[in-house]
């Protein structure tokens, strides 16, 4: 038990440390050694835990899309509303994904390091997945019109909502997120049963 929960802890800090040092040099310039010596661990330690310097931006670009899938979530369920959990999510995803701690990782780094095939499959399978799941819900519930592929909306939202990540300004403004908020909702829009 005492080994789980060192190996947890050691792998815990060497995620923390390397999330933080892939945000701000990026991919290409991170030290393992630096991260080893920051974590207090030898490099032999990170390459057992993560198997090289992709494992561990793989593990830390996991948690990035855990965090932003949770703030997704959380800006969704700020309406009980299925239409509007749709818009809320989607400006969910943008500020996640523009997250400081986020956006170098997720965006920029990620197809660049794992490439763009694989950066595309974990989209799917995080991010998009849930897009997927809700956009179906709406079908089900009649919000959409009949004529509608939710798989096509789904890549349609979804691409529209990385370009709109990758251009949303770094800071904070409430008349950013109105803006960004009515660009999605006429978007969505197209889709709707009128």
């Amino acid at each position: 038990m005492k080994n789980e929960e060192a190996t947890q802890k050691t792998t815990s800090a060497l995620l923390k440390i390397a999330r933080k040092h892939f945000t701000k040099y990026g991919y290409f310039d991170v030290s393992l050694e630096k991260i080893a010596e920051e974590a207090n661990v030898t490099r032999g330690a990170v390459y057992h835990h993560f198997k090289n310097k992709k494992g561990l931006f793989l593990s830390v670009l996991d948690n990035v899309q855990e965090d932003v899938a949770i703030l997704i979530e959380k800006e969704a369920m700020k309406s009980d509303d299925l239409w509007q959990q749709l818009i809320l999510g989607c400006l969910g995803f943008i500020k996640g994904a523009n997250a400081k701690e986020s956006r170098r990782i997720l965006l920029v780094e990620a197809p660049a390091v794992v490439g763009w095939d694989a950066w595309r499959k974990a989209d799917q399978e995080n991010s998009m997945s849930v897009l997927q799941s809700h956009i179906d819900d709406l079908k089900e519930q009649g919000y959409l019109q009949e004529d509608v592929d939710t798989k096509l909306m789904t890549y349609s939202i979804s691409g529209a909502l990385n370009e709109l990540a990758l251009n949303y300004p770094s800071h904070d403004s409430v008349e950013v997120d109105k803006a960004i908020s009515v660009t999605i909702s006429q978007m969505a829009r197209g889709f709707r049963k009128s």
